[in-house]
């Protein structure tokens, strides 16, 4: 379980809002010029995210939790996204250059096709597994 801790922000009825706040390691770590974590965190102004997590236990605002994501859900979703439409794109350009003989600028085409095609395949089956609970954060605890 990847766990991350943080403070409810907002309760609702049947879910609440936790802010997280991220802990910059980028400046020690010997990747930070490729990382993608480091450019989210750019863009996000690198300070906090609000996170809805279904609500299990009773919590109040202010109340510091911690949440969690499985991690083979989390692998699942990374392997989704990433290879999906990288196979695509293999496919449909080593068919449109093996067995279809075309040229260059096709079998690029065809690449740049198949590589879309990934992509809406993955929206499809996102949007599926998003129905199941174990891709969602779970509120775990609260802490003193």
């Amino acid at each position: 379980m990847i766990l991350e801790t943080g403070k409810v922000v907002a309760v609702g009825d049947h879910e609440v809002w936790v802010r997280t706040i991220r802990e910059s390691v980028c400046q020690s770590c010997s990747a930070r010029k490729g990382c993608g974590s480091r450019l989210l965190n750019q863009m996000s102004d690198g300070a906090s995210t609000q996170i809805k997590v279904a609500k299990t236990f009773d919590v109040d605002v202010g109340d510091e939790v911690e949440i969690g994501v499985a991690e083979q859900a989390l692998l699942n979703a990374s392997l989704l996204v990433y290879l999906a439409p990288l196979i695509a794109m293999i496919i449909l350009a080593g068919v449109s250059q093996s067995l279809l003989h075309w040229p260059d600028l096709g079998v690029a085409l065809a690449g740049l096709s198949g590589l879309g095609l990934g992509f809406v395949f993955v929206k499809i089956l996102s949007s599926r597994l998003s129905c199941n609970p174990s891709y969602h954060p779970q509120l775990l605890r609260k802490l003193c």
